[in-house]
């Protein structure tokens, strides 16, 4: 502000002498030939209506200035807080979403406990799946956690594992849809398909494609679960028999969007979004590829571990 300041200033002096006459000047009388012994040589005339002008000038250049200087560095103060909430809100909604489906899973589970302890059935089965729930929430929390912190924990994962516990966690609420998941086994049963990357993360990756095929998924229906090998790549393609997808499907991995396929389903549209974020964390992808029929497939591809 000090260096507008005095550059202004001396473009206001600049201006006002440059508008301004000498005195020896009214007398047809050339300056530089006066020698009164005066350092500036005679007397200098000031037009006070250019000179008002000028200063008119100054000051709005000044108010200007300062205004664009206070609003560039106000911008750069308050980037940081903007980036700050953003992640919060984004923590926020991906947390409230992730932590939706073993929710629902909890709850489905409350009911089935009571409906066993109220016929007499033994009830141990149903707690430990509980157990299980809870040590499945805990984990995706943590996951969340990490994911914020921008870390990623990279480990061997067995992805026919991964898959099979992924699928186990959604049963409940497919079996509640009238929905039935199908698994193809591995194309080499008797070699394990490792990948590297976190066995919680891919496991919610899995997870949250599931979930959106049970929600678009009609009451009868089968969702077909299979796995595969293209080179370096493991990959786990989820196929459901819903109404399918309209549009470009590339708009179902953005952030709140929502497939417009006349499904009953009102979700959020973070799934995917979420699903997608996962699978490039661990240098994977995720898309949907084309059908015959109805329906819509989407798959996870990862890199092999070598």
């Amino acid at each position: 502000m000090s260096t507008i300041t005095v550059i202004g200033a001396l473009m206001m002096i600049a201006g006002i002498m440059f508008g301004s006459r000498h005195e020896a000047t009214e007398q047809n009388v050339n300056p530089s030939e006066v020698t009164d012994g005066r350092l500036f040589k005679g007397a200098w005339i000031i037009d006070s209506e250019k000179a008002v002008i000028f200063i008119i000038f100054f000051v709005i250049g000044i108010i200007a200035a300062t205004g664009v200087v206070a609003w560039y560095f106000s911008r750069r103060e308050i980037t940081p807080m903007q980036e700050a909430m953003r992640l919060q809100r984004n923590f926020v909604a991906d947390a409230s979403h992730e932590l939706k489906t073993p929710l629902a899973v909890i709850g489905a589970r409350t009911e089935l406990l009571d409906h066993r302890l109220q016929h007499g059935k033994d009830p141990d089965p149903v707690i430990e799946d509980l157990k299980d729930d809870v040590t499945r929430m805990d984990n995706v929390i943590n996951d969340l956690l990490l994911a914020a912190q921008s870390a990623v924990k990279r480990e061997p994962t067995n992805l026919p594992a991964a898959m099979q516990h992924a699928i186990t966690s959604v049963d409940l609420l497919a079996r509640r849809k009238g929905v039935s998941i199908r698994q193809s086994l591995p194309p080499s049963p008797g070699v394990p398909l490792t990948v590297i990357g976190g066995r919680i993360g891919i496991e919610r990756c899995i997870v949250a494609v599931l979930d959106n095929a049970i929600a678009h998924s009609p009451s009868g229906s089968v969702i077909n679960v299979a796995m595969g090998i293209d080179n370096t790549l493991a990959s786990i393609t989820v196929r459901d028999h819903g109404p399918g997808i309209s549009g470009d499907p590339e708009r179902l991995f953005t952030r709140f969007a929502r497939a417009d396929s006349g499904s009953d389903h009102q979700g959020y549209g973070l799934g995917l979004a979420l699903a997608r974020d996962i699978a490039s964390r661990y240098q994977g992808r995720i898309d949907v590829i084309p059908v015959d029929g109805p329906g819509t497939a989407l798959r996870i591809a990862l890199p092999l571990a070598r």
